[in-house]
């Protein structure tokens, strides 16, 4: 079966079904996941900060950096102040983490013999699909008034 010609490939039309951002919002989890290995190494290895100090840490960095790059390169910022967007990214990201580990100790007691990486991988892919709806939806989705409308500041954000 050939194609019409100025068709998309199959490729493409793949592509098409990704959502808005979601490709660039992938590659900022993976810089903010080599981030939070890095700084929880650092800190934990070669500073001798303990293991869970270490990590919460190392996540708040991530967390930081994730947000920075998701406002400048994914998301348009919403309008609202720097606190109140970054406050709202914190709390979609912790539920986000929540459902990851939902996720992989669910599959430990449904799955038992699934590896436990597998079962981590798979939690982390469902939390990704929330944290990217909670984050464009809202975090960076732009204040709304009563009636709706889309609230425009001209107060500069960043």
């Amino acid at each position: 079966m050939s194609k019409l010609p100025g068709s998309p490939g199959p490729v493409k039309r793949l592509l098409g079904l990704v959502p808005k951002g979601m490709l660039r919002f992938l590659s900022v989890g993976v810089t903010g996941l080599a981030v939070h290995s890095l700084l929880f190494t650092v800190l934990h290895s070669a500073a001798g900060v303990g293991e869970h100090l270490a990590w919460w840490i190392a996540l708040a960095v991530a967390t930081i950096v994730t947000w920075t790059l998701n406002r400048r390169v994914t998301f348009a910022p919403s309008g609202r102040g720097r606190l109140a967007e970054i406050g709202r990214y914190a709390v979609v990201t912790a539920v986000a983490q929540g459902i990851s580990y939902g996720v992989f100790v669910a599959l430990g007691g449904l799955a038992p013999h699934l590896p436990r990486t597998l079962a981590l991988i798979v939690g982390a892919g469902v939390a990704t699909l929330f944290s990217y709806s909670g984050q464009r939806f809202f975090t960076f989705a732009a204040p709304k008034t009563a009636d709706g409308e889309t609230v425009i500041s001209d107060i500069p954000v960043i």
